[in-house]
């Protein structure tokens, strides 16, 4: 029994429970692993690094406290483990002591210094978020640094009562803005100029390469629309934010009826050049709704369709939602207009033009995803066994660079050898190539735009290495899913990429013709649904 303050004896370990009961909706469905910090060779892992529902978080089962603290030296310690899946994670600690296990130079009140240098050199980045239960000054002092440098947060309870709900209020807010990765860089550069403000002579210094003045985050930009809400209400708000994001410009709406919407747009790469794109636009519950009851607007709908003056091609019906029964969907597709379904949330907003300032910055994340519903490759980490996911290969040299290297430190590769090695299929043999370059030595580019600082060897490799990481991570998601597979996959390349001509590269040609065969294969021999593709 310790005591928090003047208003009795409180358990430090139940208040942490509560805490920890109250931050499970936050830590629902992400990647988690939770560790008692005890003495040295002590620690638990209570539940390893996986995907867990609420329910699952909620069963683990914390033991008695006991023993001393062995912090500094077990963070480093798990530092290398974690990089072996991501370069970018958050530290959640809730801790009524100082370092007294370690070994120098992590022992101590000193040692959390050698331990941000070191976490720091393994090369991944970490947020610390930090709850102390009646730390003494010294502890209050460490914390303070550690939680401000790396742009977290860091509260000390000395009364149990409104300061625990406090406690919990921040550092949940502050975890559930990591799912916003826009917001989450704004309030943690905020954070860190506070520190920096505060900061003292000899304090740490802020542990990520750049801090540049924060702006108010105001929704998400698509193309030249701000979106503040990912999921609109409105389906003509949401048709016309996923023609935007499809490169499409001249949006027009030609009608509005009850159930749909109808536009028309110019995309800006197409088979068919200078010719319009007719789309209509109507939720899955609306296409269950005219062809069960309301069947003359379901008539109505189709002959709509029919009477369209643009080439069959080029009409497109855009259902919201995945729940439709195949015999409507054959209905629709004898309309004489290609059908194509996408999840009800929005893709992630495009990477940003070649002469914007994120590129200078070293700000653009491809991370960056304003939905629930999407993930994006390529990245850092593993699959979160989301329903869909965006295939949006980068420009950027020094970013492959950092994929490239984190990538090499996974086991995908390892993993997938022993479900591959008896298959003798292309997209397995493509697997272990260490290099997807030899694809790129007939590669002319189509224009090359002079603030490009880049020559075109170096794009190319970069675009083939891109792919390379991504064509794995596909085929391990597909084989060891530690969700749901994905039943959506865009495939999309910036307009620039379509200038340089990037969407006629070899490796690009070769991607494609590696994900049908791997599709094909998976879903004729293995009876496995194959995801819808779309290639933008």
């Amino acid at each position: 029994m310790s005591s928090i303050g003047l208003k009795g004896k409180v358990k430090k370990s139940a208040i942490a429970q509560a805490m920890w009961g109250n931050l499970v909706p936050t830590f629902t469905d992400r990647q988690t692993k939770i560790s008692t910090i005890n003495s040295r060779n002590r620690s638990k892992v209570l539940a390893p690094l996986d995907l867990r529902t609420h329910e699952q978080l909620m069963n683990i089962k914390f033991p008695r406290p006991y023993g001393g603290t062995y912090l500094w030296e077990f963070l480093v310690e798990e530092a290398v483990e974690l990089s072996k899946d991501s370069v970018d994670w958050l530290f959640f600690l809730i801790s009524d002591g100082m370092d007294m296990s370690s070994s120098p130079p992590f022992n101590g009140i000193d040692g959390f210094q050698p331990c941000i240098e070191a976490i720091k050199e393994i090369g991944i980045d970490v947020e610390f978020h930090i709850i102390g239960l009646g730390l003494p000054e010294e502890s209050v002092n460490v914390f303070r640094q550690v939680s401000g440098a790396s742009g977290g947060s860091f509260v000390n309870i000395v009364e149990a009562g409104e300061d625990v709900e406090q406690a919990v209020e921040d550092v949940g807010g502050a975890l559930e803005e990591s799912l916003n990765p826009i917001a989450r860089m704004a309030s943690r550069q905020r954070r860190q100029q506070e520190y920096l403000e505060s900061r003292q002579e000899g304090d740490l210094d802020i542990t990520t390469e750049t801090a540049p003045s924060t702006q108010e985050y105001s929704g998400y930009l698509y193309g030249d629309l701000t979106i503040e809400d990912t999921n609109p209400e409105q389906l003509t708000q949401w048709q016309t934010d996923l023609l935007r994001i499809r490169g499409d410009e001249q949006i027009e709406n030609i009608q509005a009826y009850e159930n749909w919407i109808s536009m028309r747009s110019m995309p800006m790469f197409s088979n068919t050049p200078g010719i319009p794109v007719d789309s209509w636009a109507l939720s899955s519950e609306d296409v269950s709704l005219i062809a069960s009851m309301k069947i003359d607007n379901l008539f109505t709908f189709l002959d709509q369709i029919r009477k369209s003056d643009v080439p069959i091609e080029n009409r497109r019906i855009i259902i919201r939602g995945e729940n439709v029964p195949d015999s409507l969907l054959e209905t629709l597709s004898n309309s004489g207009a290609r059908v194509v379904l996408y999840p009800e949330e929005l893709p992630p907003p495009p990477p940003p033009e070649l002469d914007s300032e994120k590129w200078e910055r070293n700000e653009y994340d491809f991370n960056d995803n304003p939905t629930h519903s999407w993930d994006i490759y390529p990245h850092l980490g593993r699959s979160k066994g989301l329903t869909a996911v965006v295939i949006d290969p980068p420009l950027y040299p020094e970013y492959v660079e950092k994929i490239s290297r984190a990538f090499e430190r996974t086991s995908m590769v390892e993993e997938l050898r022993s479900k591959l090695g008896s298959i003798q299929r292309s997209y397995a043999e493509a697997v272990f190539k260490p290099s997807w370059n030899a694809f790129n030595s007939n590669w002319v580019p189509d224009e090359w735009p002079s603030m490009l600082p880049f020559d075109p060897a170096t794009i190319g490799g970069t675009f083939c290495e891109s792919l390379r990481v991504i064509y794995v991570q596909i085929v391990h998601e597909w084989l060891f899913s530690r969700g749901t597979r994905p039943k959506f996959l865009l495939v999309r390349l910036s307009t620039e990429s379509k200038i340089l001509g990037l969407h006629k590269h070899p490796c690009y040609l070769e991607f494609q013709s590696l994900l049908n065969d791997l599709f094909h294969y998976q879903s004729t021999a293995l009876s496995i649904k194959k995801p819808q593709v779309e290639f933008w």
